[in-house]
């Protein structure tokens, strides 16, 4: 613990006292540590005093946790304050934690990367391709396929001014809801975050809010049947043209993939303008 400390700007004297406490729990972790202030029978002087003096104390972190809260009593006599300092793993302003849900989505697929044909004896299949669950008509039904798909929240502390303006601040929010990321933003490249809005009650200087992405890789090479070198964004939207043919080895109709569109359904913009890790 830290000897007395005299704010010079204040006079008023600080030492921590004795008793931290801290808890670990599978979920998250906590930290407690006391302070008294002597020299002033104003609280607000007195916490003032505790920030200007917070490098010395190691006030914003301690034990690998944030400043979360800061409270105080009256302690004893009318000019000593005892000043409670709790820490979590809650960002400090310009910080932010993830919560990240990869379990993934489903899309249905008409098209296999490869595709191995076994004949029946005396009986040829048709050659369908890479065409999946084709049925009598010719058509592929395809099937439903695990495709990568994460989902974030990041809880932000803003940094002081962001939100000076409430309401502005959240028109801004909500005119950027709806985009991709024009720029590299979080790691991501260009095009493979789309912001779907944030939450949260803006007060105080630094608010804490949530805000969510969905994150999806953007693909340099797919293959739909014989079309290759297709180019496809994380949240670009890719379709396919089929056209009926006659297998000639088993006079079947068979649908073969003629054409394949990739579909912009998103716009793009900067999403520094929120703030997030500022």
């Amino acid at each position: 613990m830290a000897d007395r400390i005299v704010d010079p700007a204040t006079g008023v004297s600080i030492r921590e006292m004795a008793g931290r406490s801290g808890i670990d729990t599978a979920t998250t972790d906590g930290f407690a540590r006391s302070f008294l202030c002597k020299g002033t029978t104003d609280p607000l002087v007195a916490r003032q005093a505790l920030i200007n003096q917070r490098v010395a104390l190691d006030l914003d972190f301690f034990a690998g946790l944030n400043l979360d809260s800061l409270a105080w009593t009256l302690f004893s006599g009318s000019d000593n304050w005892k000043f409670d300092a709790a820490y979590s793993f809650t960002p400090k302003p310009g910080g932010f934690t993830i919560n990240m849900d990869s379990s993934g989505g489903t899309v249905n697929v008409a098209e296999a990367f490869n595709q191995l044909r076994y004949d029946a004896p005396g009986e040829t299949g048709g050659d369908f391709e890479t065409s999946i669950n084709v049925d009598k008509q010719g058509n592929p039904k395809g099937v439903d396929k695990v495709i990568p798909a994460l989902k974030l929240s990041i809880s932000a502390r803003l940094s002081a001014g962001i939100t000076a303006n409430p309401l502005a601040y959240s028109k801004l929010v909500t005119n950027v809801t709806g985009y991709t990321n024009l720029t590299d933003y979080l790691t991501f490249l260009p095009g493979e975050l789309l912001f779907l809005g944030a939450t949260g009650e803006i007060v105080g200087e630094t608010p804490l809010l949530t805000y969510t992405f969905a994150a999806s890789p953007n693909l340099p090479s797919l293959t739909v049947g014989s079309i290759v070198n297709i180019v496809k964004g994380g949240h670009q939207y890719i379709w396919t043209t089929y056209q009926t043919k006659k297998d000639p080895a088993s006079d079947l109709n068979v649908e073969i993939a003629t054409a394949a569109y990739v579909a912009t359904v998103y716009g793009a913009l900067e999403m520094d303008v929120l703030g997030i890790g500022v």
